[in-house]
C-alpha cells in the first residue's frame, strides 16, 4: 500500500471521502519484527506517540506456558528500533487475537482472546497487568474472535468485536455501548460481512480499526497453512450508528478497497493519532511484520 493511500486513509479522521487511488502490497515497506510462529503479530495499540517516535503494544497468539503473550516495539522515523518481551502479570490468556487502547486513559487497554475471553491491562513499564478478566456476551462457542475496538461516542465506549468467518461462513461484527468501569455490555447488534472470497482460507476479518468520526476499517486475510502463501486487504467498510439504547454498524453497499499485501497475513490494523495506520501480520512461520505508512 502507498503511503499516500493510507496518508489518504488517516485523513477520513476529518474528511467523509479517501483519495482514489490503486494500492499494491510493492509500495509497503515491511519490517520484521519476530521470527518463527511464536512472534507473530496478532494485535496492536499504541501506547505513545511524540514526534518521530512511537511505542506500540503487540499482542501474540501463543498458546503454552513459558511463550510470550505481549511486546513493546520503538519506532523512529518509521523505522523499527527495538522489540522487547513485557512481562505479563496476571490471569495467562490463551491465543490473544487483538488489542485496543481505552479511549481517555494513556496506560489502560483491553486484549480479546479467540474464545471471547477480555483482559482489562495498564501497561506500566515493562509489564502489564491484568485489571480484570471478562468474557464477552453472549453464547461465544460458534465464534472465533479476531477482533476487537473501542471508540469514544461522546461520554460513553463503543465496543465493536468480530469473529474471522471462514469461507462461505461471513464473518458476524458485534457492536455495543461498553463500561470499562464493571465491564458491563449493553445492548449487542450484528451484522454480517464479508469478502468477495469464498474460499475456507479466507478469514473475512482478521482485525478492526475504527477513525475519529467512526468509520471501521477492516483487514481481511487468505490463510491456507502454516506456510502460505497469505495475502491481505484492507477495506474501509462501513460505519459505526450510535443511537440513545444502541450502537450499530452499518456497512457499505461497496466498501472502498484501500490496499491489497501479497506475501502477508494482517491480523492488526491500528491508527496513530497522526496520519499514519500500522499494519502487522502474523506469518505464521515466517514470523511477524510490521508496516508504518
Amino acid at each position: 500500500m502507498s503511503r499516500f493511500l493510507l496518508r489518504g486513509c488517516a485523513l477520513a479522521l476529518t474528511a467523509a471521502l479517501l483519495v482514489p487511488t490503486t494500492a499494491t502490497a510493492a509500495a509497503t515497506q515491511w519490517q520484521r519484527v519476530g521470527s518463527g510462529i511464536t512472534e507473530g503479530v496478532s494485535g496492536l495499540a499504541v501506547l505513545s506517540a511524540r514526534g518521530d517516535r512511537l511505542e506500540a503494544l503487540s499482542v501474540v497468539d501463543n498458546k503454552k506456558a513459558g511463550q510470550d503473550r505481549a511486546r513493546r516495539m520503538v519506532f523512529r522515523a518509521g523505522e523499527v528500533t527495538a522489540v522487547r518481551t513485557l512481562t505479563w502479570a496476571g490471569e495467562t490468556p490463551v491465543d490473544l487475537e487483538a488489542v485496543t487502547r481505552v479511549p481517555g486513559r494513556s496506560d489502560e487497554f483491553v486484549a480479546v482472546a479467540s474464545d471471547s475471553r477480555a483482559f482489562h491491562l495498564r501497561v506500566k513499564g515493562d509489564v502489564v497487568s491484568v485489571l480484570a478478566a471478562f468474557d464477552l456476551p453472549g453464547d461465544n462457542t460458534a465464534y472465533n474472535m479476531e477482533s476487537f475496538a473501542l471508540h469514544a461516542a461522546g461520554s460513553r465506549l463503543v465496543a465493536v468485536w468480530a469473529d474471522r468467518g471462514a469461507g462461505t461462513r461471513a464473518s458476524t461484527l458485534f457492536s455495543a455501548y461498553f463500561s470499562v468501569r464493571d465491564h458491563g455490555f449493553g445492548k449487542v447488534t450484528s451484522v454480517q460481512y464479508r469478502t468477495a472470497g469464498n474460499d475456507e482460507s479466507v478469514r473475512h476479518a482478521s482485525d478492526i480499526a475504527i477513525t475519529g468520526q467512526g468509520s471501521l476499517l477492516i483487514s481481511s486475510a487468505v490463510d491456507p497453512g502454516d506456510d502460505g502463501p497469505f495475502t491481505s486487504s484492507l477495506r474501509e467498510a462501513g460505519r459505526l450508528v450510535p443511537r440513545q439504547d444502541t450502537v450499530s454498524v452499518e456497512l457499505s453497499k461497496t466498501p472502498r478497497l484501500l490496499g491489497t499485501f501479497d506475501g502477508h497475513k494482517i491480523e492488526a490494523v491500528t491508527l496513530t493519532g497522526g496520519r499514519d495506520v500500522l499494519l502487522g501480520t502474523d506469518d505464521e512461520n515466517d514470523g511477524g511484520w510490521v508496516a508504518l505508512d
